[in-house]
């Protein structure tokens, strides 16, 4: 299992994800996106998952992609900073606030500056593919 049975703030680079499965999909971005986070909010309503949260970064300032508050999972806009500097930001404040943190990005880069700061990181299909709801 990749995902922890730990309560958790899970940070992801939403776009870093979401691009990671166009090409599986041939679909639009925003097509993507919307059924990314429509499974991520089922996902965070299963008693399995309901102790995490999950905050997906996205670059730059709002655009529509539905509700910001699903569930667990809140969505978020870098606004004048990169989604990379704004999750290495806040995973930095959680992780120094004692918050158990993992990011999800499939950037090396990012993951390398996080990992020095010692905070766990998981690629974007790994943490997709970890997460298992209960049958319905």
């Amino acid at each position: 299992m990749y995902v922890t049975t730990k309560p958790t703030i899970y940070l992801i680079d939403g776009l870093n994800l979401v691009r990671s499965f166009l090409w599986q999909f041939a679909r639009t971005e925003e097509e993507v996106t919307d059924e990314f986070l429509d499974f991520l909010e089922q996902v965070s309503l299963d008693e399995k998952y309901t102790m995490h949260e999950y905050r997906v970064v996205f670059d730059g300032g709002y655009r529509p992609v539905g509700p910001l508050y699903r569930g667990g999972v809140h969505i978020i806009f870098s606004e004048d900073t990169t989604a990379d500097d704004y999750i290495f930001q806040e995973a930095d404040f959680l992780s120094q606030s004692g918050t158990r943190v993992i990011a999800v990005t499939s950037d090396r880069d990012l993951q390398s500056r996080l990992k020095a700061i010692g905070v766990k990181t998981l690629f974007c299909q790994k943490f997709y593919r970890g997460l298992k709801p209960s049958a319905q």
